[in-house]
């Protein structure tokens, strides 16, 4: 999909429909897609669906398309079901369109713009910029004077190690927030963020660059995390956590940056401790004073390229407000947001004082660990060891203040040392004690109503507090890393949902930067904190399991034909693993189906498969894959897999002989894992097609109507159920309320 077009509109068709007091369209809804790029080695491609609107019997009928640079017409087009697609190769630079859609009835919007940068693959805009930073500080401030030029089109591209932010003349650059750079393996790549900054720039073209710093994932001291399992070093962290890299261009031409002689000073901010898993302390009275700042040398810093982002940034998408606020102890608040997503809490507070705001995601209740439950409270010991804690110390009133170097996941939070009681705290506005809600800011792909909304709620909530320009766990705990295994078994789901090609195809670039000699991947792309090498046989499946998905949704092969080298190298070492177990029984296994609900909360779970059933799945589904893939794309790809079609159909008959009972009917132990999983890949003879999905139907009726398998089985048992002609059985797992179920889960 082309950035140009799907950045912007989704958010159109939103508009589309609906009357002349409805919502429209507007420059400034489009503004927070900017900041990403689109590599010039590629045609843009441009896309048509017509979109059903509100009103019984309209359709969008097309929209008109124009694409200009420095004022020159370079594209111009419309768009319509006969028409549907058009490419169109540009040369590197920044791009404005302006698009508006019509419909059938007559209707015309108004019209749309936007702007996106073409980066140029093969040269380094880089070059000669330095980075800045200091451990001692953490805002740094510039004036620029861009007068002595034409500045019809000032650019900035900025990239930051941590976190951060940017204003010019006290506005922030973008929408953009948390970091610029998104979460790479910096010695083999960096990504920057670029913005038009034009209509920023005071009345002389020029004015303040003031830069605020965080840690974001870098600060951490050591020990806290398990050390890596991994003999390569770790090739993502630097001397100086919270360095910076910007520069300002006008028309392409570089004209300021952060080796500017004598042009910038530092100083040590109000924000005195911030982490991503701890939360961000703010006091106004730590402000230093203002010193001179020098670039680094030239050799500090990542050494890894410089690529443009090809996704958006993270932002906040939606402002939640309470639906409660208690006081059950002397001192203590408890504000109910009503809905558990990830982001921060904006508040004012009236006078000097030392507030904390805690954050968790549920209510203490039957069935926790704890000695004691209050159910008045929230329940902490979840989030292991982040403390998701911000705190102001304050000598006077502030308004609407929120953090802007870390996010938690909670719908709950415990204010401690809030001035006044609790009908003070309701009293304020509903925007000064919100809820900003924070992702990468993809837009929506589908929009469906549904008689009960629920578990289609639910499950975009969870992917949008997860979209952190990786792919992530969880926003909540110390981990919120990108797991393989959330990746792989999200897969579809999240490009069924979202324009997520670009930000998949960015983690995929980051799956072959990981990538082991040997072809193995780690559990964690970037490979930090948790996870072992060579991954899990479920967990490594992310790398051909989004390929394929990519080709799948949207018939997309570019990235398979990119990253083939690695797919053999890959598929080669799946190999090596398999001669090196001798037997498809023994495969190697360290999560396999994780989390399986236990028989009543808080228990421990049973109903698990034997050591290494899921890594033999795994592997024949890959391998599976790469056949597809290198079959599609033709050529030398083909040939390749000649010998994966020969090795996965040997592979499938072990796998069925070791593992299937005949006179049972079953797959080894019998638990629902061993039904779904043969079923999914097509390991299940014909002969013997109708005994095993009689036999899941009766395990499924045997068990309430309800599910036992972990993360692995119950990604593949609604389409199983489906495939056997078991769709009332599916419905009725899905309305299900009691444990455990997904309405069970909604329901809290």
């Amino acid at each position: 999909m082309a950035n140009m077009w799907w950045a912007a509109v989704l958010v159109l068709c939103s508009a589309f429909g609906r009357g002349q007091d409805g919502p429209r369209l507007s420059l400034e809804r489009l503004q927070p897609h900017g900041g990403f790029a689109h590599p010039s080695s590629s045609p843009v491609r441009f896309t048509f669906a017509p979109i059903i609107g509100e009103r019984r019997g309209v359709v969008m009928q097309g929209f008109w398309l124009h694409v200009s640079r420095r004022g020159h017409e370079v594209f111009n087009r419309t768009f319509t079901t006969q028409l549907p697609v058009a490419e169109v190769q540009l040369l590197p630079g920044r791009y404005q369109w302006q698009v508006q859609w019509f419909s059938t009835d007559g209707e015309v919007s108004d019209p749309a713009s936007s702007d996106v940068l073409v980066a140029d693959s093969g040269g380094d805009v880089w070059t000669g910029v330095p980075w800045m930073g200091a451990n001692d500080t953490n805002e740094y401030e510039a004036q620029f004077d861009l007068s002595g030029s034409q500045s019809d089109q000032v650019e900035l591209l900025v990239t930051t190690l941590g976190f951060g932010y940017v204003q010019i003349n006290g506005q922030d650059v973008s929408q953009d927030i948390l970091s610029y750079a998104g979460w790479t393996r910096t010695d083999r790549r960096v990504l920057y963020r670029s913005y038009e900054v034009t209509k920023l720039l005071n009345a002389t073209a020029g004015g303040n660059l003031f830069v605020a710093l965080g840690c974001g994932y870098r600060c951490d001291p050591k020990g806290r995390f398990p050390s890596y399992k991994d003999p390569v070093p770790e090739g993502s962290q630097d001397t100086v956590p919270k360095i910076f890299r910007l520069q300002l261009r006008i028309n392409g031409r570089l004209a300021f940056h952060t080796g500017t002689p004598g042009a910038w000073r530092r100083r040590q901010g109000p924000v005195t401790q911030d982490s991503v898993y701890d939360g961000e302390v703010y006091n106004p009275r730590a402000i230093g004073p203002w010193v001179p700042s020098e670039s680094l040398p030239l050799a500090h810093g990542p050494p890894g390229a410089m690529v443009a982002a090809s996704f958006p940034g993270v932002q906040v998408t939606r402002v939640d407000h309470p639906i409660s606020i208690t006081a059950p102890a002397p001192g203590v608040h408890v504000v109910d947001f009503g809905s558990n997503v990830a982001g921060v809490c904006q508040i004012s507070v009236p006078q000097a004082a030392t507030v904390t705001l805690k954050h968790g995601e549920v209510l203490q209740h039957a069935a926790m660990p704890l000695k004691k439950i209050d159910p008045s409270r929230v329940y902490f010991d979840n989030l292991r060891s982040a403390a998701a804690n911000d705190t102001l110390i304050l000598d006077g009133p502030i308004q609407n203040w929120r953090p802007r170097f870390t996010y938690h996941g909670f719908r709950y939070v415990e204010v401690y040392g809030f001035p006044g009681p609790c009908w003070m705290l309701m009293a304020f506005s509903t925007h000064d004690r919100s809820y900003p809600v924070m992702n990468t800011a993809l837009p929506d792909r589908v929009n469906v109503t549904l008689s009960d909304e629920a578990i289609h709620t639910g499950s975009k909530g969870v992917q949008r507090s997860n979209l952190m320009q990786v792919p992530t766990d969880c926003p909540q705990r110390d981990e919120r890393l990108g797991w393989m295994g959330d990746a792989s078994l999200s897969a579809a789901s999240l490009l069924a949902h979202w324009d997520y090609n670009n930000m998949v195809s960015a983690f995929l670039d980051s799956m072959v930067d990981e990538m082991g000699p040997d072809g193995s991947l780690p559990d964690v792309v970037p490979f930090q904190r948790f996870g072992g090498r060579p991954a899990d046989l479920s967990w490594s499946a992310a790398f051909l399991e989004n390929l394929w998905q990519l080709w799948q949704k949207d018939g997309d092969l570019k990235p398979a034909q990119k990253h083939w080298d690695g797919v053999k190298a890959h598929v080669n070492s799946l190999l090596a693993t398999y001669t090196a177990a001798g037997n498809v029984t023994k495969l190697p296994q360290s999560y396999g189906d994780w989390c399986p609900p236990p028989r009543t909360p808080g228990g421990q779970p049973t109903e698990t498969p034997p050591v290494g059933f899921t890594s033999a799945v795994s592997m024949l589904r890959s391998v599976q894959q790469a056949v597809d893939l290198g079959t599609a794309l033709g050529g030398a790809a083909a040939k390749d897999v000649e010998s994966m079609i020969t090795w996965h159909k040997s592979m499938l008959s072990a796998f069925h002989e070791g593992y299937y009972n005949p006179v049972n009917k079953t797959y080894a132990n019998g638990v629902m894992a061993t039904y779904v999983l043969p079923l999914a890949i097509g390991a299940v003879p014909a002969t013997e097609l109708q005994a095993v999905s009689q036999g899941l139907l009766k395990y499924i009726a045997d068990h309430g109507n309800t599910w036992t398998g972990g993360i692995i089985t119950v990604r593949f048992l609604f389409d199983v159920l489906h495939d056997i002609g078991a769709a009332a059985t599916a419905l009725s797992m899905l309305q299900k309320k009691d444990y455990p179920s997904y309405g069970y889960m909604s329901l809290r």
